[in-house]
């Protein structure tokens, strides 16, 4: 297509572009990474459901029908949608329905927030700066007309500051979106659900010693400064008063132990749910600041950050991919320029089919070994120089207790960690010089959301628990316990070691089980049990 025609259709590059906008607003992922060659799914983690918001913010954009957009093997690539688009805008122009490539030019496709906001909104963060404060109670400004009216502003702007900086970090708007007086739930999309959530940060950070509630409907971020000022005595806050409200509103000081991993910084990949959130829950309330990292669970990552925050540590979520270099070079870039080294790294991302053997594709194969096996080892030798300006560090490498055994449908997470747990030998000998030590938790089945995801779950469950000797399977929690422990300064001496976490299963999945008293098909159960497992 030509750079325009007489009707005015955007050309190629136009209509690319402005559907890298539109998933960017619905991933919120960086531009650079949504290239035109990119596979959604497999190298961007953009799965069916995220692909169709992203279909209807296109539809809005180019004011198509949904159900018109390219679909299935036409939409692996952004490159591939933009080319159907433009098609459909071709076969479109008559209608008039087509903006024009300058209108194209003029007005970018906006990043999309995850609410609907008023255009008012926009105007009034314009307004807000020359718009003075809605007029304080009789009480306050009696107090105001007191004070230096320079005292005064410098007091208010810095609180509001404060306030707006919390509000954008928990929920990730642009601080120019958070004026004052804009409706926090109307036009801002911030439900109460999210308030709350901020409302925590407030209180540890600025010193908001009671909490609103909720019969308050503190609605703007006006009325929030106003409230914390009235706890303050009608004072204005200054940075002072701000960093000084914690110590008035704790108890008497009592001697408490430091916590065991106070001033540590902790890597956790795949963190965003099931056994790498759990780690990164513990190691954040040992004292650690974590880092979350996600990568198709992105909303879960971000959430798993926010209620390490809400519950006191510190924390915070870097999205990204250990199995593609350029996530891997962002991802640790940030973490030396942020935080500014690194002591603890948990390689819990993982991939593997599940699912009958002579089923497992080379490209299962090869996501697979890129994640479990390729991105362990970069994300080691990253970690190398960050834990080496800190004086050593610790990795826990994590595999599968059936990587020496075997277990039906696990053929090809078994043989990938089998090779994880040669390459912690060799990372615990390589890494020792500068002070880090490499161990792996070789975890068995685990209650949770995997389990769910072998054929015929509840019986295979029955019969691991069967199997495992005392009858229960293991918890992400038990897996928790183990990986703190290696991270920990109680296991100095131990490197390259593979601990087994798996309830005695894997000692007895050899069928030398007492035989139970009935038969199947004419099988000793003792044979099936270790078929089963």
């Amino acid at each position: 297509m030509s750079p325009s025609s007489p009707q005015g259709i955007p050309s190629s590059a136009q209509v690319l572009e402005r559907i890298r906008q539109c998933a960017a607003s619905v991933t919120r992922y960086p531009l650079d990474i949504l290239t035109a060659e990119a596979s959604l799914e497999d190298e961007l983690g953009i799965d069916s459901v995220k692909l169709a918001e992203i279909a209807a913010v296109v539809a809005r954009e180019f004011n198509l029908s949904a159900d018109r957009l390219p679909r299935g093997a036409k939409a692996r690539t952004l490159g591939a949608i933009a080319e159907g688009v433009a098609s459909l805008l071709a076969e479109s122009a008559p209608v008039g329905a087509v903006p024009s490539a300058s209108a194209a030019v003029r007005s970018p496709v906006p990043v999309v927030a995850p609410f609907p906001v008023a255009s008012r909104s926009v105007a009034s963060a314009v307004a807000s700066e020359a718009m003075p404060m809605a007029a304080p109670s009789v009480g306050a400004a009696s107090a105001a007309s007191r004070a230096t009216p320079r005292h005064v502003e410098d007091a208010a702007a810095d609180l509001e500051s404060k306030v707006r900086a919390v509000f954008a970090r928990v929920t990730r708007y642009p601080e120019e979106l958070l004026t004052l007086d804009a409706d926090l739930e109307d036009e801002l999309g911030i439900d109460s659900v999210k308030q709350a959530e901020v409302v925590a940060v407030l209180i540890k950070e600025l010193g908001w010693e009671v909490a609103p509630k909720p019969s308050q409907r503190l609605r703007t971020l006006s009325a929030i400064c106003e409230a914390i000022r009235s706890q303050q005595g009608s004072a204005p806050v200054t940075s002072a008063s701000v960093e000084q409200a914690p110590m008035r509103a704790a108890p008497p000081v009592r001697s408490q132990p430091p916590l065991p991993f106070e001033g540590k910084v902790a890597l956790v990949t795949g963190s965003g749910k099931g056994i790498g959130k759990v780690i990164a829950m513990r190691l954040a309330s040992a004292g650690a600041t974590v880092v979350v990292n996600s990568f198709h669970s992105r909303d879960d990552g971000e959430r798993t950050a926010q209620e390490i925050l809400a519950a006191g540590g510190k924390a915070l979520h870097l999205w990204g991919s250990v199995a593609h270099e350029e996530h891997l070079e962002r991802l640790f870039s940030a973490i030396g320029e942020r935080l500014g080294g690194l002591d603890f790294l948990v390689c819990n991302a993982s991939n593997g089919l599940i699912g009958p053997f002579d089923r497992i594709a080379p490209r299962d194969w090869d996501k697979a070994f890129r994640t479990c096996v390729t991105g362990t080892y970069e994300c080691a030798m990253r970690a190398r120089p960050l834990m080496a300006r800190r004086g050593g560090g610790s990795i826990v490498t994590m595999s599968t207790s059936m990587s020496q055994r075997y277990m039906h449908d696990l053929g090809c997470q078994g043989v990938v960690k089998a090779a994880v747990e040669s390459l912690t030998r060799y990372l615990a000998a390589e890494l020792a010089p500068e002070g880090i030590r490499t161990n792996c938790v070789s975890a068995g089945p685990v209650h949770g959301e995997l389990l769910g995801m072998f054929p015929d779950a509840p019986g295979r469950v029955a019969r691991w628990e069967a199997a495992t000797p005392g009858g229960q399977l293991c918890t992400a929690d038990d897996v928790a316990d183990v990986t703190e422990l290696l991270l920990g300064s109680r296991t100095q001496r131990v490197n390259g070691a593979v601990w087994v976490v798996d309830g005695g299963l894997s000692g007895t999945v050899d069928g030398l089980l007492p035989a139970r008293p009935e038969r199947a098909r004419g099988h000793d159960d003792r044979a099936l049990l270790a078929l089963d497992a």
